[in-house]
């Protein structure tokens, strides 16, 4: 009987691992069948103008409802913010990532990504409404403007939401590190940092890379919270570089006017284009990111 059961429980736990492949094959192609959904019903809806504009659409610097329609300046404003994001936040997140991994002990690294992993998980209108309520006020009070609300605001509020998840996604990077190469490095006399910053990093980077990517896919998709605190400006600034005024991003035009132009001819179609290049966008960015975190995993 012994030896009927031990020759059984390899085979059903071989059909369990079959059954969980199953599952996951299944939801993936739910998941592909959805987003390809998504996908065509975007380029169905977004035809018309396109049809009508063209690539002068993607080109075009004036937006007046029922007469033109141009995205530059909503596509200047989501780059220029998340661009502004990145820059605040590699720095930040680099030097915590290296202090996380290589000197806190296990326990309180532990403890430090518990918290980060919880603040990942903060809905985007609550750093919206902090946003609203102290950001823009201090950065109006500091450089003396006459609104808040500008694409600087913007910038510093997503580069406080996607920090969490790149210091998360780079300190895991850094792990991932063989623990040879921190040995050989101290073996030759190094210093722990110096081991972190020139021997630990170079190899984690692109792991880091793939963190930043996917830290700029989140803050280009953004909608409430930058909506709150970018303004709502449908031009570019003059000159371009002023960071302080109002702008667009694609993500707060679609929330501010998808609402009240649902089907409605070329108002609706520009809309639907706009979150098209969205779509497109932060697609190709989530794909880099994921690809680089592979290529840290397989290396």
């Amino acid at each position: 009987m012994a030896t009927f059961l031990s020759h059984n429980k390899p085979r059903s736990m071989k059909n369990e691992s079959h059954g969980v492949m199953w599952v996951f094959a299944g939801l993936n192609l739910i998941f592909l069948c959805c987003a390809g959904g998504l996908f065509f019903f975007l380029i169905f809806e977004s035809y018309p103008i396109l049809k009508l504009h063209g690539f002068d659409f993607w080109l075009g610097q004036d937006w007046w409802v029922g007469e033109t329609y141009g995205a530059l300046p909503m596509l200047y404003g989501s780059t220029l913010v998340t661009a502004l994001a990145c820059l605040l936040v590699l720095p930040l997140a680099l030097a915590v990532a290296i202090f996380i991994s290589e000197f806190l002990t296990s326990t309180s690294r532990r403890c430090v990504k518990a918290v980060l992993e919880l603040l990942a998980g903060v809905p985007g209108i609550v750093y919206g409404l902090l946003g609203v309520s102290f950001l823009s006020l201090w950065i109006k009070d500091i450089f003396g403007l006459l609104d808040g609300n500008t694409l600087a605001t913007a910038g510093c509020l997503l580069a406080i939401m996607i920090l969490p998840t790149v210091l998360t996604l780079s300190e895991d990077a850094m792990r991932a590190v063989p623990a040879e190469y921190r040995e050989i490095a101290l073996g030759l006399g190094l210093s722990k940092w110096q081991m972190a910053t020139g021997v630990v990093l170079p190899q984690a980077l692109p792991g880091i890379m793939g963190a930043v990517l996917l830290g700029i896919g989140r803050a280009m998709g953004e909608t409430i919270a930058v909506m709150l605190v970018v303004g709502s400006l449908d031009r570019i600034p003059d000159p371009w570089f002023n960071i302080f005024s109002s702008a667009q991003t694609i993500p707060s035009k679609l929330g501010r006017e998808a609402a009240e132009s649902i089907g409605e001819g070329t108002h609706w179609s520009a809309l639907m284009a706009l979150g098209l290049t969205l779509f497109i966008m932060v697609l190709l960015i989530n794909f880099l990111g994921n690809r680089c975190l592979k290529g840290r995993s397989i290396s």
